[in-house]
């Protein structure tokens, strides 16, 4: 069971199978490297950042990017199961089970945000943690195939989450995070 803020919605984008396809095949995915702990390491996945403005985090710049029709897509299914807007969108690929998401939360946006996040999972089901900041609360939920992932406004002050590392061959996820950024 999901702690509240959170709610689960499987198969809630529909085309999953081309669009995962689409995405593999059309963002122009990048790959980093961050400082953690004073030691520069490779990202463990390749990024893509789209939306009306910048964004950083871990040493990492996105610039402004518009969405692609692809996206935008995606995006309009996104806000009309949420009733939110979003402007912008972090796209994840995740190769296999050695690429991860440490514990964080997303609670850096800069003020006049929203920080309500809409996560798309296409490909390879994984498991995704939260567990609770200074409390005791965990929960863990397995985003399958074309599913959607809603973490509400006061969820990222009050929960971490990760996406860990698995063994075996899972196969290739695509993982969209819209947000609603205000303009700088």
């Amino acid at each position: 069971m999901l702690p509240p803020g959170f709610a689960y919605v499987a198969d809630a984008v529909a085309d999953a199978d081309a669009h995962l396809a689409g995405l593999v095949a059309e963002v122009p995915w990048e790959d980093h490297v961050f400082r953690i702990f004073g030691r520069t390491t490779p990202m463990p996945r390749r990024i893509a950042w789209y939306g009306e403005v910048p964004y950083g985090y871990s040493g990492v710049k996105h610039p402004a990017r518009p969405f692609s029709a692809r996206i935008a897509a995606i995006a309009a299914a996104v806000e009309a199961r949420t009733g939110v807007a979003f402007n912008t969108v972090l796209v994840n690929l995740y190769r296999g089970g050695a690429d991860s998401m440490g514990w964080h939360a997303d609670d850096d946006y800069p003020p006049g945000a929203t920080a309500a996040i809409a996560s798309v999972s296409l490909g390879a089901a994984r498991r995704f943690d939260l567990r609770e900041r200074g409390g005791a609360g965990r929960a863990s939920v397995i985003l399958g195939h074309g599913s959607l992932l809603w973490m509400g406004e006061g969820t990222q002050p009050a929960w971490q989450h990760q996406l860990p590392k698995v063994r075996g061959d899972v196969g290739v996820r695509v993982n969209l995070t819209f947000r609603s950024l205000a303009a700088r």
